[in-house]
């Protein structure tokens, strides 16, 4: 995915709901009604471009997921 395809419809949705508070990339792929994979995808180019971090933690079955959120913007 290019960087101009993150300017889409889909990764302004997915701002918009990260904007809600973190969510978990199926979470988000459920409210958008898409793919895991093709939201997943989505929320990897927008990390590389500093829009949004991801958490890892262990889950209650203790497996490893990651939920994302917004970037932080540190004011000077």
């Amino acid at each position: 995915m290019a960087d101009a395809g993150i300017a889409d419809g889909t990764a302004t949705r997915i701002l918009q709901l990260l904007q809600e508070g973190p969510g978990l990339a199926g979470e988000l792929a459920a409210e958008l009604q898409l793919p895991s994979n093709r939201v997943s995808s989505y929320l990897h180019q927008l990390a590389k471009t500093g829009r949004v971090e991801r958490a890892f933690f262990h889950g209650p079955d203790e497996r490893s997921s990651v939920l994302w959120s917004l970037q932080v913007v540190h004011h000077e």
